[in-house]
């Protein structure tokens, strides 16, 4: 169990993990404050392509990069006038979570679609 634990880590799965959760946790809230929409099956499988920087940026601006701007936001606000003087460490402890979300919503689609960068593509 540790071997894959540590395999997993390897292939950041926690931070893909973070990532589709916050497609998730998007789509619901749109649900909820729209409306509610039923899958409907289309029989096509997964697919996996790549897509360029633009296009990714345009999929996610909505759900992840402005989410994951206004959290580091108010993580720095946090840094600069609400939090005591207690040391660094607390700081960190009460933050790593928020910071490793905030990351992981701007930069997953990059991580995991590298050729995004590519001119030729």
């Amino acid at each position: 169990a540790f071997v894959s634990f540590i395999t997993m880590q390897f292939q950041l799965c926690s931070v893909f993990f973070t990532f589709s959760l916050g497609t998730r946790t998007h789509y619901f809230g749109r649900t909820i404050l729209h409306g509610g929409a039923k899958y409907r099956a289309t029989g096509r499988g997964f697919v996996v392509r790549h897509i360029k920087f633009a296009e990714n940026y345009r999929l996610y601006s909505r759900s992840h990069f402005v989410k994951g701007l206004e959290v580091a936001l108010l993580l720095v606000i946090f840094l600069a006038y609400g939090f005591n003087n207690s040391g660094a460490i607390g700081y960190i402890l009460l933050s790593i979570s928020s910071w490793f979300m905030a990351l992981s919503w701007l930069f997953a689609p990059y991580v995991f679609n590298p050729s995004g960068f590519e001119w030729q593509k």
